[in-house]
């Protein structure tokens, strides 16, 4: 018996010092092996899109993406895997790129010196609660990332936190592609600045000043295009400054009246082939505090010009007043007398001309809308493409973007709106309408008969040939591009940071001037999953399978358990009595 316990301890402890061996070998030779990586995510947001795989491989110039994060062990619990799940991914993205991405990963939190280069690069470290254990504090991190290519300016992601991975591929591959492309485009806009309101010039006439200047509106839209990585060229559309022949996309903003000339010249840019995003803006609205609260609402009449071209291509856009259920809230300043004193609030404004556009309301299928979640459509008029006259022309029209089912209509007047006018009860919905179009084709020349308009009268036409100003109708028509969107508004200064409005424009531009790639990369995002409400009666039932119905199973098994054990044990002891 002793020789039998000897024998199998010695080939226990031969069989785990030989396991262990093999063991140590396997995680010394494994351990330098390239591993694979399993995306088994629902979403799939960590696998590359083919655009963005095509991208990376065909980088020929080395990329330097730097991650400035403070260390694991310095950071708050929830943060202790973010340098290691960045650093995961792009170390993906340098495999794709042969070794054309170049990634490092720097510690800023002690290095005073770093810290200035960082801060003069925009960089700065942010505060974030921090809970270890029992205790709730603060703590301050680093988490951001530079992307440098050749001498140009380097792109900054200040701020990089794990809610950000699911979207580090766009955030990643989007300047890297804008960096790294043999040609810059070249963007034209043409966005007219603002008149001051003649009985506003007259008042300053009157008391000896000077009127003020012309206000401009869309600072912001070309300063959105160049932080795109586009060479933004302003448009004035005159005589002495023509439309250029080198553009690769043309930006007009609708919101003054444009001349004869002018209109020829977008409409012969069209027809030549250049890609145009139009937004016109039917009307605007002025606010005014009532006597006993609320707001007078009143209309002002903005025509562009540009409506007799747009109703010959089949996309005319609406004049009348435009109301929507779904609703965004502004807020506007409002004195009020408190205590004798004048005070100035603001107060919430929430009105169905100020129009909530969100994505079951887009074509998820174009590339133009489908990484938008919300827009702030605000004043705008439906476009009312007319079928019979787009397919006289030869052309084709999608809707990318419609109102609400719930919208409805009145015509315009600029005297003030009627409480009724603004309540959805009692009125005729008209169904989806189309907010944004897109059509395709080769557009016709809407002046063919009328003959080429002159520049106004004051504007000195003999600096340039007219030959040298734009297709005109003796050119070789091509095929171009065209978005219409009913509201040039949702652009301005004011409101181009709300909703996503800065993402459709650059959407827009990114499709027409030839960056489709981008496009393709598609924003991934964590699916929101969430509990279908459950009825009373159904939480009893769970409540009854949790707090009941699991103990007294659990039970039966255990008594059914015991049962057999008591047999077996009644049979061994019946076995043993026998062989006694």
């Amino acid at each position: 018996m002793n020789r039998k316990r000897n024998s199998f301890r010695l080939t226990f402890t031969l069989a785990v010092v030989l396991l262990t061996g093999i063991v140590f070998f396997l995680i010394s030779v494994l351990s330098n092996l390239q591993g694979v990586r399993v995306d088994m995510t629902s979403d799939n947001l960590f696998t590359l899109s083919d655009s963005a795989v095509k991208i990376l491989e065909d980088l020929k110039v080395p990329v330097q993406v730097k991650l400035y994060v403070t260390p694991a062990d310095k950071m708050p619990t929830q943060l202790r895997n973010l340098e290691r799940d960045i650093t995961e991914q792009m170390r993906n993205f340098a495999d794709v790129s042969g070794g054309m991405l170049q990634f490092s990963v720097h510690n800023p939190q002690d290095d005073e010196e770093m810290q200035q280069n960082l801060t003069a690069k925009g960089i700065q470290p942010f505060q974030v609660q921090s809970i270890e254990k029992d205790e709730m504090g603060i703590k301050v991190i680093w988490s951001a990332m530079t992307i440098a290519y050749k001498d140009k300016p380097e792109e900054v992601l200040p701020r990089l936190l794990p809610q950000d991975l699911a979207g580090i591929e766009q955030s990643i591959i989007d300047p890297i592609y804008r960096l790294t492309r043999e040609k810059t485009p070249r963007v034209g806009v043409f966005a007219p600045k603002k008149e001051v309101d003649q009985q506003m010039a007259m008042m300053y006439m009157q008391q000896g000043m000077k009127p003020p200047e012309p206000q401009d509106q869309f600072t912001k839209l070309a300063q959105l295009l160049q932080q795109s990585h586009y060479d933004v060229v302003p448009v004035n559309l005159t005589a002495s400054e023509p439309l250029p022949d080198d553009l690769d996309c043309l930006v007009v903003m609708a919101l003054t009246r444009f001349n004869e000339r002018q209109v020829y010249e977008i409409n012969s840019a069209l027809r030549g082939g250049l890609p145009v995003v139009l937004a016109v803006q039917s009307h605007e609205y002025n606010y005014a505090p009532g006597r006993n609260g609320g707001w007078t609402v009143s209309g002002v009449e903005q025509e562009s010009g540009l409506e007799p071209m747009l109703e010959k291509f089949g996309l005319p856009v609406s004049e009348d007043h435009f109301f929507d259920e779904a609703m965004e809230t502004i807020d506007l300043p409002r004195e009020v007398n408190l205590g004798g004193m004048r005070m100035q609030t603001r107060e919430p404004v929430k009105i169905p001309i100020q129009i909530r556009v969100t994505e079951n309301q887009m074509l998820q299928d174009s590339p133009v809308v489908n990484r938008i979640s919300q827009l702030f459509y605000l004043w705008g008029t439906p476009v009312e493409p007319d079928p019979d006259t787009l397919s006289k022309n030869g052309l084709s029209a999608t809707n990318l973007i419609v109102s609400s089912p719930n919208c409805w209509a009145m015509a315009f007047d600029t005297a003030p709106l009627p409480g009724s006018a603004l309540d959805p009860r009692g009125k005729q919905m008209e169904g989806a309408q189309p907010l944004l179009v897109q059509a395709q084709g080769t557009f016709p020349d809407t002046y063919a008969d009328a003959g080429v308009p002159p520049w106004p009268a004051g504007q000195d036409s003999t600096q340039i040939d007219d030959a040298q100003l734009g297709p005109g109708p003796g050119a070789q028509p091509s095929p171009s591009t065209l978005l219409v969107v009913g509201s040039a508004k949702m652009f301005d200064d004011n409101i181009l940071g709300a909703a996503q409005n800065s993402v459709l424009i650059r959407n827009a531009v990114d499709y027409l001037a030839g960056s489709e790639d981008l496009l393709s990369i598609r924003a991934k995002s964590l699916t929101q999953r969430v509990i279908r409400p459950v009825q009373s009666g159904e939480k009893m039932i769970w409540r009854l399978f949790v707090v009941l119905l699991v103990p007294v199973v659990l039970a039966v098994y255990g008594a059914m358990r015991a049962g057999m054990r008591r047999k077996d044990a009644a049979r061994y002891a019946e076995a043993l009595h026998h062989r006694g």
